[in-house]
């Protein structure tokens, strides 16, 4: 085995440990202080021995071949236990290909969140959750940190706990700097200093910032010998963040302010190259260049809002003054995109107002009174929270002013379907123009194409297809996909629209029974989306793709996505995110978190009602209904109802019929009338509830517990008291009793004899 982790992570203290309790002769070496040639010779002389070998990382390369030929020549009844602060030597890499070594990272050596609960019971501290999250969160879970915070509470309990992980952080960079930095070699030195000011570095930047071509070999030197730099996906390099502190601070005590800025300013004009704005922004903020933010932003405010970038520009409007974006229609109309995007409508509508009175007072012979006509303009058909209503008065108004089609901003074009797998639910709500879909589609095809510029090729044939899927009554959706492969073959060099069409498709082939082959379809998509795509359209294929996998009854995907990867409803609420959101809310049906579903339902209706968006709201409703139902309370008939009406209002079908087994036997109890919408919807979710009956079936949730509570739940329930279970866990009652209080919580109980019954209904008391 070879244990790979940070410098000071207790790595010799668990060989120490190792070596107490083997049983049999120890052979132990280390690189730092031991004698290589006495070790050789010592190990020919014995047998049946435990070989341990620490700070493999201080080997030279003659040393680590000898080290490789040695393990390969071992009996197997031998066993070796190697240490080191880097990754494993190369010379040894042949030994762990063929199954000699097994190799065990970082997350091995530090201590997860149950592991740090116990240490500071040890010390005699209880930790509330908050403390503990802080703990994994500002130290890693690191166990040389874990140590000196436990002493500084013991020393100093009346300090602040914010205060106390702040002195501890800070002893940890001294360490970084005085025990393990300054063993480097000069030229890495220099290295990583030029590099500390940046989190995460690529390849490229790296050269800008160093002026060395030979910058991403050092970096995957560095990487491979210490945990100075992390390697992270397509061959980018990351500081621990209290390791880049710590060389931060250095490189402050010893490089002029000057040098630094230097820095600051070579980052800057690469993001820029790169099309990174926000981060150019964060490094001019760093320099305090208004002037170049500003430009920066202006420059921002001709690309499309809906891929969702323009929100990540925050901080540079926060850095300006509201006199300063009144005086820049470019500004007023980021500003307005961004409140927009971040579900604020009367913000944003001051915004719009703020541009219309600057167009008011600007003399007409005036360049900036032109850009806001056209600002102005472009907010006009791409605001969600107008709605569709006199769209199509403002889409014939564009298509007719060849002034504004020759712009900059109308030939970068719009985001029209938002990253989703839809038109009629993209950046706007179309349900409004299905009752008219025809003639619509007659009549304004061209105009709206054209108007709408490169963004908007194919977009008609494939709105259309849509329409023929979602008022469908009968089952029979040719049409539709006669018509959504003659619009992908009109769209040109726009992924957004393409990629919609393609969720389209998807959706017809689940409506047919075949999620199988729609899945595939996704797999394809998100392995053939091009490097510039927009943000957030690699997401919204993958939450569809969870979807149809839900059809299938296959949960587990859905649920990791969930918790890990699931945008927080909690925390900042940004409306290009909502698909994420919806399958969130079905997630917490599905697992029956039902104290998570207010809070997230609130939110979403209020964004639906805000922004007219009928669509959304039928679904929302259906999924509220789903939950009501499950749980006996009569509101499911309200929210059924309201679904329903808004669908037949609209002559929308698939939007019900899509929910299939999650919903048929509510249907049935509502004794639709005979008409042919209703007949037809129900005849659709029968026929979904047959194709997929797995769908959306609750599942009985057992709590995520972790290895100790584990432990400690499985004695518990075989009925062991806490002094029993302390005494055959090795561990102190007053720990036993910290982990049953947590149990309770995750069975949602507060004393043993619930928490007993509990896990009767769960199935693990027989």
């Amino acid at each position: 085995m070879y244990v790979s982790s940070f410098f000071y992570s207790g790595k010799t203290i668990l060989l120490d440990q190792l070596c107490e309790i083997w049983d049999g002769p120890i052979l132990r070496f280390n690189s730092r202080k031991d004698d290589w040639t006495a070790f050789k010779e010592s190990i020919a002389e014995a047998k049946d021995f435990l070989l341990v070998i620490d700070n493999v990382d201080n080997l030279s390369e003659s040393i680590s071949e000898e080290l490789s030929e040695m393990l390969s020549s071992l009996p197997k009844r031998q066993h070796a236990v190697l240490a080191g602060r880097a990754q494993l030597p190369a010379k040894l890499d042949k030994q762990c290909l063929i199954g000699n070594i097994v190799v065990m990272g970082r997350d091995y050596v530090m201590f997860d969140e149950e592991e740090i609960i116990q240490l500071f019971l040890e010390y005699g501290i209880e930790l509330v959750p908050a403390e503990v999250r802080m703990i994994l969160d500002r130290l890693w879970g690191w166990p040389y940190g874990l140590h000196i915070l436990a002493q500084k509470i013991l020393r100093h309990d009346n300090e602040s706990f914010h205060l106390l992980i702040d002195e501890t952080r800070l002893e940890i960079r001294r360490v970084v700097v005085s025990d393990v930095f300054r063993t480097f070699p000069e030229y890495e030195r220099q290295f990583l200093y030029d590099l500390a000011l940046f989190e995460s570095l690529s390849g490229d930047l790296a050269r800008t910032l160093t002026g060395r071509n030979d910058a991403p070999q050092i970096m995957e030197d560095i990487a491979k010998k210490s945990y100075m730099l992390l390697q992270g996906r397509e061959r980018r390099f990351l500081f621990i963040p209290i390791v880049r502190q710590a060389l931060y601070d250095e490189m402050r005590n010893l490089y002029s302010m000057d040098y630094i800025h230097g820095q600051y300013k070579k980052a800057a004009l690469y993001y820029e190259k790169e099309g990174e704005i926000p981060k150019a922004i964060s490094c001019y903020k760093q320099l305090g260049d208004v002037d170049k933010i500003i430009e920066l932003l202006i420059g921002a405010a001709y690309n499309r809002p809906a891929d969702g970038n323009c929100v990540n520009l925050r901080e540079g409007y926060s850095l300006l003054t509201k006199e300063t974006i009144l005086t820049h229609p470019e500004l007023i109309k980021g500003k307005c995109e961004i409140e927009s995007l971040l579900g604020h409508a009367e913000q944003s509508a001051g915004w719009y107002n703020e541009l219309e009175r600057f167009i008011r007072r600007t003399d007409s012979s005036d360049v900036q009174h032109k850009t806001a006509e056209e600002m102005k303009a472009y907010l006009d058909l791409s605001l969600s929270w107008f709605g569709t209503g006199h769209i199509l008065k403002k889409l014939l108004a564009a298509a007719k002013n060849p002034g504004l089609r020759s712009s900059v901003l109308w030939k970068n074009g719009f985001n029209v379907a938002g990253n989703s797998t839809s038109l009629m639910n993209g950046g706007l709500d179309f349900c409004r123009w299905v009752p008219h879909g025809r003639n619509i589609y007659r009549l304004f095809r061209i105009p709206v194409e054209t108007a709408l510029g490169p963004g908007g090729r194919g977009v008609a044939d494939i709105a259309i297809a849509e329409y023929e899927l979602e008022t469908n009554l009968d089952g029979d959706y040719s049409a539709a996909m006669t018509k959504i492969r003659e619009g992908i073959q009109r769209v040109t060099d726009n992924p957004e629209m393409h990629y919609a069409a393609v969720g389209i498709q998807g959706r017809i082939e689940a409506a047919r029974g075949n999620a199988e082959e729609a899945i595939h379809m996704m797999d394809n998509a998100i392995r053939s989306l091009p490097e510039q795509h927009p943000k957030r359209l690699e997401k919204n294929l993958i939450v569809f793709r969870h979807w149809l996998m839900l059809l299938q009854g296959e949960v587990y995907a859905a649920r990791n996505w969930a918790e890990t990867e699931a945008p927080d409803e909690t925390g900042e609420f940004i409306i290009l995110d909502r698909y994420s959101y919806m399958l969130k809310l079905r997630m917490y049906i599905i697992l029956g978190k039902r104290k998570k579903i207010p809070f997230l339902t609130t939110i979403l209706r209020q964004y639906f009602t805000s922004y007219d968006r009928p669509y959304m709201l039928i679904r929302l409703n259906l999924l509220e209904a789903v939950d009501h139902y499950r749980n006996g309370e009569k509101a499911w008939r309200d929210r059924m109802a309201e679904a329903l009406k808004l669908a037949k209002q609209y002559s929308l079908a698939r939007v019900i019929a899509d929910e299939g087994m999650a919903i048929i036997d509510m249907l049935n109890e509502m004794e639709l009338s005979d008409e042919p919408w209703e007949r037809g919807v129900l005849e659709l979710t029968r026929r979904q509830a047959a194709n997929y009956p797995g769908y959306m079936k609750q599942m009985a949730v057992k709590p995520a517990f972790t290895d100790r509570e584990y432990q400690v739940y499985s004695l518990l329930i075989a009925g062991y008291k806490n002094a029993k279970i302390a005494s055959i866990l090795n561990i102190k009652e007053r720990t036993v009793k910290h982990f049953c209080r947590l149990i309770y919580q995750k069975l949602g109980v507060t004393t043993r004899a619930e928490a007993l019954n509990r896990a009767a209904e769960l199935g693990d008391i027989r």
